[in-house]
């Protein structure tokens, strides 16, 4: 608690989460205020206090006190809403810039201040099965993956304004492009889905049931061959993720437990972002579940596999076929396979079959300007002298149209 007002910033970066990913593609020279919500910062200083209660018209207060579906969780959500954009007026910022674009409170930021600019970088990948309602997803200004959101997204019910289908930002930052590899470092990489100390819905249930399944049957296969394979662990050693209670051990000791010393088990540094650089020095890389980062890796032309142990396609049904296995225990003969001639391909054979799938997730980060793209389109949303940046049809064929 601050009983005091943010100070005056051009920028606002809303949320802490990978902030430093997102002072990348902002100008140097412009003032930057960093909206901390993990915990919540609450200023309570008269400037955001007569902001907060000018937020509140007619048509908020029918929302928040009407006859309404809303239950009392949702009303408050409103109240904090309201809050939080009284803290943004006070702040008077040229843009706000997320890169959380799932994040519910700045999406309902994004939809009902019009006073400046919001724009959202896309940090994961969104699954049809897990979509958010379609009354709380809004983005005015989205930089997104690849065409694939730009299909699929308005299918979902998602609302978007502006979308850029520039790539990933991360990947754009992580991957090394002066990497040299004379010769790689594993022959297959885990991609650790762990899911961690957040509970045991079904789809956590179904998704740690799956991974277990795929360990052991990988485990066989690394019986059988002469490689060398590792696992990138997701969460940070002792972090609150480390121990799942229901599974009964960290995430170090699953792994132990299925495949002993027969491969490499490596920390996450989610501060280098490590997993970056080992999936460049990996020949296959695999997951028991949808990660965002073997879609990052296939983007550059890795080799890449999601394996479906989950016996249904709910989850895996945002994956073309050719990067999905489906299986299940007694699959284990067509998983050698799979493996076997995913590691027997060139990658130049695997480029030339895969080129265009690739394309279509998201563009090669190491080849397009990602970084200096976004960095120039936001430059050009927040400074432009276009007056109603919420309108499409008013925008017609100005320069923020010209830029997509």
């Amino acid at each position: 608690f601050y009983f005091s007002s943010p100070s005056a910033a051009e920028i606002v970066i809303f949320d802490e989460t990978h902030s430093d990913l997102v002072m990348q593609v902002l100008d140097k020279d412009s003032s930057v205020f960093i909206f901390k919500t993990r915990p919540e910062e609450i200023w309570l200083g008269l400037g955001v206090l007569r902001n907060f209660f000018k937020g509140f018209n007619i048509l908020r207060l029918k929302e928040i006190f009407g006859f309404s579906k809303k239950n009392f969780k949702s009303r408050l959500r409103i109240i904090f809403c309201i809050y939080l954009e009284g803290c943004l007026r006070t702040i008077n910022p040229k843009g706000v810039i997320t890169y959380i674009d799932n994040c519910q409170k700045f999406c309902w930021l994004a939809r009902n201040c019009n006073k400046f600019p919001f724009i959202s970088i896309q940090n994961g990948f969104r699954l049809s099965y897990d979509a958010d309602s379609p009354s709380s997803y809004y983005a005015q200004h989205l930089f997104c993956f690849g065409n694939r959101e730009k299909e699929v997204f308005p299918k979902l019910g998602y609302k978007v304004e502006n979308i850029y289908p520039v790539g990933s930002l991360s990947s754009s930052i992580n991957f090394q492009k002066d990497l040299d590899i004379k010769e790689l470092k594993y022959d297959i990489l885990i991609v650790s889905c762990w899911r961690g100390n957040i509970g045991f819905s079904k789809d956590v249930e179904d998704s740690m049931r799956a991974m277990k399944l795929m360990d052991q049957q990988l485990f066989n296969y690394l019986k059988q061959v002469n490689i060398k394979a590792a696992v990138i662990l997701r969460s940070e050693r002792d972090s609150d993720q480390w121990f799942m209670p229901e599974i009964g051990m960290n995430e170090e000791d699953y792994y132990l437990s299925i495949y002993g010393d027969s491969i490499e088990i490596i920390d996450t540094d989610l501060t280098e972002r490590n997993v970056y650089s080992l999936m460049q020095s990996s020949d296959v890389i695999v997951s028991g579940f949808s990660t965002t980062c073997l879609l990052e890796a296939y983007a550059i032309g890795k080799k890449v596999l999601y394996c479906n142990f989950c016996e249904t396609d709910k989850y895996h049904i945002d994956f073309d076929k050719e990067i999905v296995f489906k299986g299940n225990k007694n699959s284990f003969k067509e998983f050698k396979s799979r493996l076997d001639d995913l590691r027997d391909t060139s990658n130049d054979n695997y480029l030339k079959d895969h080129e265009s799938l690739m394309g279509y997730y998201m563009p090669n980060p190491l080849l397009s300007p990602v970084r200096d793209e976004i960095k120039k389109k936001i430059s050009l949303i927040i400074y432009s002298d276009i007056k109603d940046l919420r309108s499409v049809d008013r925008l017609g064929k100005g320069k923020i149209n010209d830029a997509q």
